[in-house]
């Protein structure tokens, strides 16, 4: 078909420009289309953080502009194959997702511990300015997560799903893990430089850098995912029980006021927490351990 593989046999260096470039046209592309709906039912004077379903709905162009359509644009202009090209497969072995969703409850709390070392980063003096810089980015993320949470009943809480956890998940994936991992491992053999350099960028590019450790340690645990059973969905779904979690997490009155959900562990609750933090993470290294022996039979 027309344009499909063209560029199949450019060195990745060339590979990784078109990746970028058709990000930035995607970014700007979904960009106008999100800001040109909001204009056209709320006007030029209106406020975005008061309508959390026209959020919600520029959150999915930006999502399929800035994520999913570089990775397709490339895989379909770089490979005569592009569902190999981003390791997509129409079968996911069911015992592998429960397993995959066991793996992610068992490393939550981890990550949490993580989080909480994470925020406790503090840059030197002369570093003052970039901290700011820092401190806003990552009360903006906080500002805009809320108010797409905003809202109560069945079909708020499927919204979020699907745009949070699901679509998040989709295309993410299919940019970092699908697309990224493909063309950093043109450059090297050794999959670990490939999957944490993939969780490097994944994190970064999020702009959250209170939360760079444990997002760059979930994009690792993703990337191996991808790596044991070369199946792009394996990940997503991977993706979407970690934010689903946090969606269920933030969407219940009771639960979203748990310190053990929130994250907000208190110091007296620490050290307990702790101990579970361990013992549940021994228990995601069995659990991942059966998933890589499974997907490499």
């Amino acid at each position: 078909m027309m344009l499909k593989g063209i560029y199949a046999g450019k060195p990745a260096a060339f590979q990784l420009l078109l990746l970028l470039l058709s990000l930035l046209f995607g970014a700007f592309l979904s960009s106008l289309i999100g800001t040109g709906t909001f204009f056209l039912f709320h006007g030029v004077s209106g406020n975005i953080m008061q309508y959390p379903d026209m959020m919600r709905w520029i959150q999915l162009i930006s999502a399929i502009g800035t994520f999913l359509f570089p990775a397709l644009t490339v895989a379909w202009l770089c490979s005569a194959n592009p569902a190999t090209y981003l390791c997509i497969k129409r079968k996911t072995d069911t015992k592998i997702l429960l397993l995959v969703l066991v793996s992610m409850f068992l490393m939550s709390p981890a990550i949490t511990l993580t989080t909480l070392i994470n925020r406790q980063m503090v840059l030197p003096s002369f570093l003052a300015p970039v901290e700011r810089w820092m401190q806003t980015q990552e009360a903006l993320a906080e500002q805009l997560t809320n108010t797409l949470l905003a809202g109560d009943g069945l079909l708020t809480f499927l919204s979020n799903l699907f745009v949070i956890a699901l679509m998040a998940g989709i295309t993410e994936e299919f940019l970092f893990r699908g697309a990224l991992q493909r063309i950093i491992g043109q450059w090297t053999s050794n999959h670990h430089i490939v999957i944490w350099s993939a969780a490097i960028l994944f994190s970064a590019f999020h702009l959250q850098f209170y939360g760079f450790l444990p997002r760059m340690l979930l994009g690792a645990y993703f990337g191996y995912l991808l790596y044991w059973g070369r199946n792009i969905w394996i990940p997503v779904f991977a993706h979407f029980a970690n934010n689903a979690f946090a969606v269920i997490g933030m969407s219940d009155a009771h639960l979203k006021e748990n310190e053990f959900i929130t994250g907000d562990i208190s110091n007296e609750n620490l050290l307990p927490y702790s101990a579970l933090a361990v013992v549940t993470l021994l228990l995601f290294f069995l659990c991942s351990q059966q998933i890589r022996k499974i997907l490499k039979q």
